[in-house]
């Protein structure tokens, strides 16, 4: 049986790992946890990236975080193989140090680069001395693990050209949507006699192209049987509600609250008709497909997202899912408009997505996949026999 070791402060509430944890007990891993609590969120620790200084409190939590972790890691159970989870990449240098000294490969999935991430969302200039040091940083994070684990394989062709991974210590496991949106998901059926939801929920982020989805319900303002529905909370909501407001759009509705899966699936993806991808053009958008359209999947409904070489690579466009041009939102208003008028047509997609999740999405699924990724790397052996520094380089 194989024995993994999670460690570090990631985010259990991140879904990326608890579908990874669920999904290798699933496949028959037996699967520990060396956990501790520091962040309150992704905006928590984006603010620590931008600026360290601005928060004394998180540093001087990491530092007992990491304490107790090491004490954790003293008395756990002897495990194969120890796994850094998604966001946890501050957690990697001393995760080394520990896998090491039981003789155990190290395994980091990381989900995000934190330099693309905080230029992605803006919030550093792209020039400064801030961002050249977190990218030189992340660039040893990475190199310091025997594997590295990318969500698809043009996000993990990004790591190896932009922060050096060897393309050797690359897996590709795709993201998922947890189990709990398959189980709460509701049989489709079209209901000719209310109008028709366009759903979106997130984290108000530029990789949305909330913008774009604006300009479309702006372009459908005048068929009021079209709705849509923004679910969620983030760091564009108020200029969002600000640009429905100056577009006079009595076609949009916002529930400004965060919850859990089975919550969010019952409470809003079950009454929706479609659901809403990404449509931003960010390099970044290129490379990922949204853990919303994964969700969309497993609720068994109709996803409209923007057609990247990401979505190309992992699910079929027209048939499991229907795209559009990145920020084209005349696209995506003929889309929504034709889906509207053609029930079959809706049904048809949430059947094939769903059908799409179950066989290649699914925990169990993905599970598996990784858990064969581990075993290899178990089997082969690939850890040094000497502890290399960080700053020596792995690769």
């Amino acid at each position: 049986m194989l024995r993994v070791l999670y460690f570090g402060t990631y985010d259990r509430e991140v879904g990326r790992n608890a579908i990874m944890i669920g999904g290798l007990r699933r496949a028959g891993a037996e699967v520990d946890e060396c956990h501790a609590r520091v962040w309150q969120g992704t905006e928590d620790k984006l603010r620590v990236a931008r600026d360290w200084r601005s928060d004394a409190e998180a540093a001087l939590r990491l530092v007992r975080a990491w304490t107790s972790l090491a004490l954790q890691h003293r008395s756990a159970a002897p495990y194969d193989v120890m796994v850094v989870g998604s966001t946890g990449h501050l957690d990697v240098p001393l995760a080394r140090r520990l896998a090491r000294s039981r003789g155990r490969p190290l395994v980091f999935d990381p989900l995000v680069s934190v330099a693309e991430t905080v230029r992605d969302r803006s919030l550093l200039p792209h020039d400064s001395r801030r961002l050249t040091w977190i990218r030189s940083a992340e660039r040893r994070v990475f190199r310091a693990a025997d594997l590295v684990v990318a969500d698809t394989a043009q996000h993990a062709d990004f790591f190896a050209e932009s922060i050096g991974v060897s393309r050797e210590r690359l897996v590709v496991v795709p993201a998922g949507a947890p189990a709990a949106f398959r189980s709460a998901a509701t049989p489709y059926e079209p209901a000719p006699r209310r109008p028709l939801v366009v759903g979106y929920y997130g984290q108000y982020i530029p990789l949305h192209g909330l913008e774009t989805v604006l300009a479309a319900a702006a372009r459908l303002r005048d068929r009021q049987a079209i709705r849509f529905e923004l679910v969620g909370r983030g760091q564009m909501l108020q200029q969002v509600q600000a640009e429905a407001r100056r577009l006079g759009l009595t076609n949009v509705s916002f529930v400004e609250t965060w919850l859990p899966p089975e919550r969010l699936a019952r409470e809003h993806l079950a009454r929706a008709d479609l659901t809403l991808g990404a449509f931003g053009r960010q390099p970044k958008a290129m490379r990922v497909v949204p853990f919303k359209v994964y969700a969309g999947l497993a609720s068994g409904r109709a996803v409209v997202t923007a057609r990247t070489p990401a979505l190309d690579e992992l699910l079929a466009s027209g048939r499991e899912v229907w795209t559009v041009p990145p920020a084209d939102d005349a696209a995506l208003a003929g889309a929504v408009a034709r889906l509207a008028d053609d029930a079959a047509l809706r049904s048809s997609l949430a059947a094939a997505g769903q059908a799409a999740y179950d066989q290649r999405f699914s925990p169990q699924v993905l599970g598996r996949r990784f858990a064969e990724a581990l075993e290899t790397l178990v089997r082969e052996g690939r850890v040094p026999s000497r502890s290399l520094g960080l700053g020596e380089g792995t690769s």
